[in-house]
């Protein structure tokens, strides 16, 4: 009997007196890092979205080679397949995708582009040519 009370009074003092919680910073870090986690899992195909609202999607494995020109054209080599797309302001979107981050890239219109601020990224057309598959 001694030793269900003494079980009860470790319960009630791990409610009434919870452990202790690390600082605010130490605990958004590790939320950071969970969140981080979860996202790049998440990201495992790049779909590219069109003007006209088809959606094409390439796996990340297969992207062997991103290449940025200035002038805002970023190439996008996914096996035999390749990604070219213009617009401005694409340099952050290159490190974005590089990184395999970017869940979709997407076609904009002259009116979304007027409503952007002066430096936000715009892709004003996609281009993909399909290359030879050896099934």
């Amino acid at each position: 009997m001694a030793d269900s009370n003494v079980r009860r009074a470790s319960v009630v003092e791990k409610i009434l007196h919870p452990a202790p919680r690390h600082e605010p910073e130490v605990e958004e870090a590790r939320e950071s890092h969970q969140n981080a986690r979860a996202h790049s899992r998440e990201a495992i195909m790049l779909d590219v979205k069109m003007g006209d609202g088809s959606i094409e999607s390439f796996p990340y494995a297969y992207l062997s080679r991103v290449k940025y020109q200035p002038g805002d054209t970023l190439i996008l080599r996914f096996g035999k397949n390749e990604i070219n797309v213009e617009g401005r302001n694409l340099s952050r979107l290159r490190d974005i995708v590089s990184e395999h981050r970017a869940r979709f890239i997407q076609e904009g219109t002259e009116g979304e582009e007027g409503l952007k601020p002066e430096d936000a990224a715009h892709i004003e057309r996609i281009v993909i040519t399909e290359g030879d598959e050896d099934l």
